[in-house]
């Protein structure tokens, strides 16, 4: 039984794996994604402080600094492509699947909020699905039971036993043989073995205790730790897509001001690069979130429940 559930505990690290290498894959591809419109967006404002230049409310500074954030995010966009690369990759070598192989991955990286459970519910849940508790309740009983064992030995030991059968016939006539007895093994002296089997066995056994109340005590850690972190994950994703927001508006607001002639291309240039590390803060802030979900789920010993 100690083994099964030691098999449960690599399926469930395994299965832990291959989604954290699935939710990197989809990180990378919405990462991929900001970086492209990061580009669009540069490539609108470096195109806005041209006509600006053009119409003579703009000066050659503007262009040349819009022209230079453009460069910028197409570099940022080189290496997303590389990391999209490298996280494919990784994906597939978890899956165990060749690494020449295509992936299409069929989810996005979308915010959803997440149910965060009180610790004592999840403790409860983790009581009963890790298997690494199984796993060391069943040591832990072997051990009581090799405990068990030893001390016993130490008491006498009745047997009985019995045998009935023939030894030869004459004529037609079979000659039957019968024996009946009782054994009595009164133990007195083996050189100390029983002992210091005794002792061995209760040294055994209080390892494996210690080791319950480490496994134990693990989990609990590993269930705090995890609610924590989905709490302040949860907590960044909603100031992120906060701060995009103000972004977006901000730049909506600078472009209005700059076609007013009220304001220079400076003000969209700079609303514009906070726009593009927003969308950046956004997909690390879901991403986050998803691996807190993976952690917690893992942690409690159910993956399946905190996977959407």
């Amino acid at each position: 039984r100690a083994a099964s559930a030691d098999r449960e505990e690599a399926l469930l690290k395994t299965k832990e794996a291959v989604a954290k290498s699935y939710l990197n894959a989809v990180r990378a591809e919405a990462a991929l994604e900001a970086a492209r419109a990061n580009v669009a967006l540069a490539g609108r404002i470096l195109q806005l402080a041209r006509t600006q230049k053009d119409a003579g409310t703009g000066t050659g500074i503007e262009v040349t600094r819009a022209a230079a954030v453009l460069e910028q995010e197409r570099q940022r966009l080189i290496a997303a492509e590389e990391e999209r690369t490298a996280a494919r990759l990784a994906l597939l070598r978890s899956m165990g699947a060749g690494l020449d192989a295509e992936v299409e991955l069929t989810d996005r990286l979308r915010y959803v909020p997440a149910e965060i459970p009180e610790p004592a519910q999840a403790l409860q849940a983790a009581r009963e699905l890790r298997p690494e508790l199984k796993a060391q309740a069943e040591r832990q009983r072997a051990a009581r039971l090799n405990a068990a064992a030893a001390r016993w030995e130490r008491l006498p030991a009745a047997r009985a036993f019995g045998d009935y059968g023939v030894t030869g016939r004459t004529g037609s006539v079979y000659l039957p043989t019968r024996s009946a007895g009782v054994q009595l093994a009164v133990p007195l002296w083996d050189g100390g073995r029983r002992d210091a089997r005794r002792a061995e066995a209760q040294s055994q056994q209080r390892a494996e205790e210690i080791r319950a109340r480490d496994t134990a005590q693990q989990v609990e850690l590993e269930i705090r730790l995890a609610i924590e972190a989905l709490r302040s994950a949860e907590a960044q994703a909603a100031a992120a897509r906060e701060t995009l927001a103000q972004a977006e508006r901000e730049l909506a607001q600078a472009e209005r001001r700059v076609a007013a002639g009220v304001a220079t291309g400076l003000e969209v240039t700079e609303a514009q690069a906070r726009v593009a590390r927003a969308r950046e803060a956004v997909v690390s802030a879901t991403f986050r979130q998803k691996a807190a979900q993976i952690a917690l789920g893992a942690a409690v010993g159910n993956l399946d429940l905190m996977l959407d």
